[in-house]
């Protein structure tokens, strides 16, 4: 930067136009790096003989699909969208959004972004498919808005939060990690034990390298399956349309669209014990890490100490609950009309069952450590009289000592005399 530059520094609509510049190349980026997968299956032995730019618009409808501005296919709304984009696009608004150096800049990157993607939407129309331009565009800016406003407000909110919530935070942080983790695990351990039957799906729809689409989209919808997974060991379960609904209590399995990923799906009725005991292990677990990373307050009278530490277990359920159920409600949506519509978890249900269920867990490990406690107050006296028995000897030592101290000071008193 030259001295001139330091002198006099952008003013406010300066920066508004380098936002919009970095808005409109951050929605080019997006499109960019999901047009490389589909580029790949366009380019595949077996795929028709669409031009190329086919495969550029597909990536741009799957940019605004994650989004959730949704997209129509065949007349029918899609709203399901997948999360990896999502999540690709929330790191990109949240990078670009923490290099602005102002708040005019955010403002004109969140401009930039929102027309990009109404002109993105306006032109990326793909035969019968086609991205609704204001559902798109209202969609992009609250998308910029939220995520580039929280990166940029995150920092400032955490140094200004005292060290006690700071924990909290910390703690609910952690105890979501570890769902969305056994989540993940439980999703793709599904999958491996019928790993055959997703690979015959697969050949079913395209077999070769013509099922590339098929398999770029199942792996765009991995994190969906994650949230299911959440949803799975948290009680409430999830939907896949109107007939077909999975919980560890209930199943009740309908017709289902031919895709591999769901091949996954635990519709034998005898994995309910296993999906019970998952449940209340996975709370336990929770509850255990929220005792441990909660440090006990240090209050003014000793019985309120454990009522502190209630009060930060709640904290920390409520915030696991709002998380994983904001998790589940950008997972869930409507693939179509009638039978596909209502595709995932209801939120609402999610995070209310993991918060009571980390409030339990966290509520009857406090009740083990007060018992523990207890027990250990009421043999503390018996404790401390062995420890202080063998120092009896020595006491009495000095004290024979004492008392035999007079007549030994009086003989050499008497031998004085005596000489004298």
């Amino acid at each position: 930067m030259s001295s001139t530059d330091r002198q006099h520094p952008p003013g406010w609509l300066t920066r508004f136009r380098h936002g919009v510049v970095a808005g409109v190349g951050l929605l080019l980026i997006a499109v960019g790096s999901c047009s490389l997968a589909t580029f790949a299956a366009w380019l595949m032995p077996g795929a028709d003989t669409t031009p190329a730019i086919s495969a550029l618009k597909a990536a741009a409808l799957t940019v605004l699909a994650g989004a959730h501005g949704g997209v129509v296919l065949a007349g029918a709304q899609v709203t399901l969208a997948p999360l990896l984009v999502t999540g690709l696009l929330g790191w990109l608004v949240a990078v670009h959004a923490r290099r602005q150096d102002s708040w005019s800049g955010f403002a004109g990157l969140a401009l930039g972004y929102t027309l990009a993607s109404a002109v993105l939407a306006g032109w990326s129309r793909l035969g019968s498919t086609y991205a609704p331009v204001s559902r798109s565009t209202i969609a992009a800016l609250l998308f910029t808005l939220v995520v580039g406003g929280g990166a940029r407000s995150a920092e400032h909110l955490w140094s200004r939060l005292p060290t006690r919530w700071q924990q909290v935070s910390r703690a609910a942080a952690l105890v979501a990690a570890g769902y969305l983790l056994a989540g993940a695990l439980l999703s793709a351990g599904m999958l491996l034990v019928h790993f055959s039957e997703a690979v015959a799906l697969q050949r079913q729809l395209a077999p070769g390298a013509a099922g590339l689409p098929v398999a770029l989209l199942a792996i765009s919808a991995t994190p969906n399956a994650t949230l299911a997974g959440v949803s799975y060991l948290t009680g409430p379960g999830f939907d896949l349309g109107a007939h077909t609904s999975v919980s560890a209590f209930e199943v009740s399995s309908g017709r289902l669209p031919v895709f591999p990923l769901l091949a996954g799906l635990p519709l034998e009725r005898s994995a309910a014990l296993a999906g019970s005991l998952a449940i209340l292990a996975m709370a336990l677990l929770a509850g255990w890490a929220v005792l441990r990373t909660v440090p006990q307050a240090q209050a003014a009278q000793p019985g309120t100490a454990w009522r502190h530490r209630l009060i930060d277990c709640a904290a920390v359920a409520g915030l696991v609950g709002a998380l994983l159920a904001a998790l589940t409600g950008l997972a869930a949506g409507d693939l179509g009309r009638g039978a596909l519509r209502g595709v995932g978890a209801a939120w609402w249900a999610v995070g209310l069952s993991v918060a009571s269920l980390v409030l339990l867990a966290a509520a009857f490990w406090c009740g083990v450590q007060a018992l523990r406690d207890r027990f250990a107050e009421q043999g503390g006296p018996g404790l401390y009289l062995l420890r202080s028995a063998p120092d009896t000897e020595p006491a009495e030592d000095a004290e024979q000592a004492r008392t035999q101290q007079p007549g030994a000071a009086a003989q050499p008193a008497a031998r004085s005399r005596n000489a004298s």
